[in-house]
């Protein structure tokens, strides 16, 4: 059978051997079994719609995360932040959808025929069973943020500009919203 190829399909069914021995040769050789194993793709939304669940406590993450960080900065003194949200977070679910046709002609009066179409859409969320449980979950495609609509920070140092400034710029940097959303008032003493 050899003897009949010519120099060139014999060099190249040499390599194709000798690719097939090392592709063998490494599926022999695996790598250890990780101790841990790997997050599968359904663990991250599973945990996403839990944290997503109270529109509440990112406000309050957010201002407890203002505060600390605000009160750091020199002569601003005590804090007190206040946060509005426009909209809570929004999740965007895969759907499959269906779409049914239904044509019906019928005869009508003057002898002609009628023809009308139904259609009816279907929606229906796609869903993953998470790993090792019972447990079905959607497959999430987008997931956004609350926005912030405003947010209002009271200080003890805010009687002075310089610190009003300081907080202000503060809050823009962090929360990536402008000035105008941020009013920063002192407090009494």
């Amino acid at each position: 059978m050899f003897d009949k190829l010519n120099a060139s399909q014999r060099k190249m069914l040499n390599w194709l051997g000798f690719c097939i021995v090392i592709g063998v040769g490494f599926m022999i050789i695996q790598p250890p079994e990780p101790t841990a194993p790997p997050e599968s793709v359904t663990q991250p939304v599973a945990r996403s719609l839990d944290g997503w669940s109270r529109t509440n406590s990112y406000e309050e993450r957010i201002e407890q995360e203002l505060t600390t960080t605000l009160s750091q900065i020199e002569g601003v003194g005590t804090v007190k932040v206040f946060t509005t949200l426009d909209r809570g977070p929004h999740i965007v679910v895969a759907e499959s959808i269906t779409e049914d046709r239904r044509t019906v002609e019928e005869n009508d009066q003057a002898g002609g025929i009628r023809v009308t179409e139904d259609i009816r859409h279907t929606a229906s969320p796609v869903t993953l069973r998470l790993e090792g449980e019972r447990k079905e979950v959607p497959l999430i495609i987008e997931e956004y943020d609350p926005i912030i609509r405003g947010v209002l920070v009271v200080a003890t140092g805010a009687h002075h500009s310089d610190v009003r400034y300081m907080i202000a710029k503060a809050v823009q940097t962090v929360l990536q919203i402008p000035m105008y959303k941020i009013e920063v008032l002192p407090k009494e003493n």
